[in-house]
């Protein structure tokens, strides 16, 4: 532009032949251009190497045709016109140069200066926080304008640094103190989050990666000759689970410390906190809580989660990292893996205040926490975040145990009573066998106890919730399967086998008692006990056995068979003292209403309608055979009854007697009997 501009000028200031002084500044301002082309074209020649395609033999040979055509004119003007010439050369110059070195830097931009000449700083050869030469450590920020001296210094426009949501910064100084070879990071400095990069500087900012970061979502005027800013992913732990960390800088841990000293530095966010309050390298004993981001130092700080746990070689699994919960009807026996050193392995450590369930360990050192099982358990339906590398929890039930004494499969491996096989003893050479059942509960409180004296199989250092029915295991076998073994051998060397199998309700009632007092010096409470049916290893023997039985059992059915025939003959008895009753009330109404003798000979009637008559009569005596008939036998009858009416009608019309049937309730009246062929 600047050249076209020249050209324009001085092809029409010989057009117009203006006067010489005009043409003058035209040769002056061709001059300038010319120059200021070169000098741009040898700085892009600097940066971008041999390669740039620039070809700057053309200015050259321009600029010296413009420098001999300027002095002719200069030789041929006198000495007032010449100084009036650069006196107003120099006037353009002067406003030329205000012009150019007013700077304005645009939003969202840094103007980082360079200044080319003067002194150098010793120190600061190369970014310097003075205005010596070399790359200024201050900015140019927008909405602020500055004036500098063109040639002097060049600003370059940057845009300002803008940290993603999900991202944190990680700064690396090119300038500064040298850092001692005792610290992997530089020790942070004031300097405003690094966009004072003067301050930097001058308060002691050293070279390299720094602890300090830029958090995320934020933007910064940082200068980035001086800063390099790379983004690196926020850690993130996932809800219901646990980050572990690791520290990879600070000071050194003393011999025989697993874990570096507690140091308050906001979840690891504040890496300079930590490292001025003394934290100390390897594995920390503060942990991140599940469900939030945290802006950490990858440089300083090793963060394992559930996310990244592949990348970490080692004993450590997912199942590690995940919050403890005891379900309801279990009991959570602590061990922890660090702390002072028990007087006894058998001793239970101490209750420590403070620590909040284990879960701020670090307390728990400090109060004087021994390491090993605790008398302190967490209570069913606990939820905690833990530190697998501080504490093991084993689950104990507390809820009501069955324990059977039976075959087992390959499946209940894991049962509490999988030691516990079917009980066998022999009797005067006979092997018998029998099932048990024992029924217990195992307090809260002597849980510790109870994983102390009968451990684990657990050979690792890491913790975490350990489901392990090793402790049971050992307890069931050691304590109750000893005592139901050497019960049954002691009594069945001394019984035959006929005492064995009688005392069976003494048997199980004794050996309840032992079990119960067992149970009782190790805390746990025993409900109940069962024994089931003996039998012998031999088929004959367990026939003999069960003929007694058999015949008791034949012996309560035949009573209960005569009992129910007695029952029966009562309830008979019943129902024809009641029929019979019934009976004699109808025949009391009937003589009531139609006197003795109608119903008599109503009833006589009745039976004679009943009696059968032949359809065919055949030989024989014929007279006999009709005196035999109902026709007769009602004549007969009737005389007899005649009979009676006559002798009772004289005494004054008393009433015949009642057939024998209707005399059930009359014990009070006296009645004549009646014939007894009537």
């Amino acid at each position: 532009m600047n050249a076209a501009i020249f050209l324009l000028g001085f092809f029409t200031a010989k057009s117009v032949d203006v006067l010489d002084p005009a043409l003058l500044f035209v040769y002056a301002f061709g001059i300038i251009t010319l120059l200021r082309r070169t000098r741009r074209k040898g700085r892009e020649r600097d940066q971008h190497g041999p390669k740039l395609r620039n070809n700057s033999m053309l200015e050259i040979a321009l600029l010296l045709i413009l420098i001999q055509l300027f002095g002719r004119k200069v030789s041929d003007m006198n000495p007032l016109a010449i100084f009036s010439v650069i006196l107003v050369i120099l006037l353009a110059a002067a406003a030329l140069l205000a012009w150019h070195g007013y700077r304005t830097i645009p939003a969202e931009h840094v103007g980082i200066v360079h200044r080319f000449h003067g002194p150098s700083h010793p120190k600061f050869r190369h970014i310097t926080p003075y205005n010596t030469r070399g790359i200024l450590a201050r900015t140019l920020l927008p909405g602020h304008s500055s004036w500098l001296l063109p040639g002097l210094h060049r600003v370059d426009l940057v845009p300002r640094t803008r940290v993603a949501e999900d991202k944190i910064g990680l700064v690396t100084a090119k300038e500064g103190k040298t850092r001692p070879a005792t610290r992997a990071l530089a020790r942070p400095v004031a300097c405003d989050d690094f966009q004072d990069g003067q301050a930097f500087l001058l308060n002691g900012g050293e070279q390299g990666r720094q602890v300090s970061t830029l958090n995320n979502g934020q933007s910064y005027y940082i200068n980035a000759a001086l800063f390099e800013i790379e983004q690196v992913d926020r850690v993130h732990v996932p809800e219901n689970t646990i980050g572990l960390v690791s520290a990879k800088a600070g000071e050194v841990r003393p011999p025989g410390r697993l874990f570096g000293s507690h140091v308050d530095c906001e979840n690891f966010q504040d890496g300079g906190q930590f490292l001025a309050a003394g934290g100390q390298q390897g594995r920390q004993l503060a942990i991140l809580q599940g469900g939030a981001y945290y802006n950490i130092n990858p440089a300083l700080f090793d963060v394992v989660t559930v996310k990244n746990i592949r990348e970490n070689a080692g004993e450590l699994t997912p199942y590690h990292l995940q919050e403890i919960s005891i379900p309801i009807g279990y009991t959570g026996v602590v061990i922890t893996l660090d702390g002072a050193e028990p007087e006894s392995p058998e001793q239970l450590g101490p209750r420590v205040p403070g620590h909040r369930g284990f879960q701020l360990p670090w307390v728990f050192l400090q109060n004087g926490g021994q390491r090993g099982v605790q008398q302190e358990t967490l209570r069913e339906g606990t939820v905690c975040s833990l530190n697998p590398y501080f504490v093991r929890v084993v689950p104990i039930p507390t809820r009501l145990l069955i324990l059977e004494w039976n075959d087992k499969s390959q499946a209940e491996y894991w049962n509490y009573d999988a030691q516990l096989g079917r009980i066998a003893v022999t009797v005067q050479g006979h092997r018998l066998f029998v099932d048990m059942s024992q029924t217990l509960r195992i307090p809260p409180e002597s849980a510790p106890m109870l994983v102390s004296n009968n451990g684990g199989s657990q050979m690792t250092s890491l913790g975490g919730l350990d489901w392990n029915p090793l402790p049971i295991q050992r307890f069931v076998e050691r304590v109750l399967g000893a005592i139901v073994a050497s019960y049954f051998n002691e009594i069945a060397a001394a019984a035959t086998v006929r005492d064995f199998l009688e005392a069976y309700a003494e048997t199980r009632t004794d050996l309840a008692a032992q079990v119960r007092n067992a149970l009782r010096e190790w805390g746990v409470e025993a409900q109940n006990t069962t024994l089931g049916e003996f039998r012998a290893e031999d088929p004959m023997l367990n026939e003999i056995l069960k003929r007694p039985a058999h015949e008791q059992m034949r012996g309560e059915l035949l009573d209960l068979e005569l009992a129910n025939a007695e029952r029966d003959d009562a309830i008979d008895e019943v129902r024809v003292r009641t029929e019979t009753r019934r009976k004699a009330l109808e025949l009391r109404a009937r003589i009531d209403a139609l006197g003795l003798n109608n119903v008599m000979v109503l009833d006589m009637l009745e039976k004679v309608a009943q009696a059968p008559v032949p359809q065919f009569i055949g030989g024989g005596d014929l007279a006999a055979y009709l005196e035999t008939q109902p026709i007769a036998r009602l004549e007969e009858l009737l005389d007899k009854m005649r009979g009676l009416h006559g002798q009772a009608g004289p005494e004054g019309g008393a009433q015949p007697a009642l057939p024998p049937q209707a005399r059930g309730q009359e014990d009070t009246q006296s009645v004549p009997e009646a014939p007894t062929d009537a």
